[in-house]
């Protein structure tokens, strides 16, 4: 993912977030956060675990883009 692409996200209230889990070879999880227009506070919208950080990146953008969170 560019700078410019998590810069445009983050200008239209999106955050993804991917970490690593605690075990060796046990996945990644991915949160999508959405910035709240009245507190400014983010709050997770949706996670999931995914086997590699490209994974969660592919579909957190895809999910922002489509469903229209």
């Amino acid at each position: 993912m560019t700078d410019l692409r998590i810069d445009e996200l983050v200008k239209d209230g999106w955050w993804i977030q991917v970490s690593p889990l605690a075990n060796e070879g046990s996945g990644w999880i991915c949160g999508i956060y959405k910035k709240g227009k009245k507190t400014g506070n983010w709050s997770t919208v949706e996670s999931r675990k995914f086997k590699t950080p490209n994974d969660c990146y592919h579909w957190a953008t895809l999910k922002i883009k489509y469903e229209k969170l």
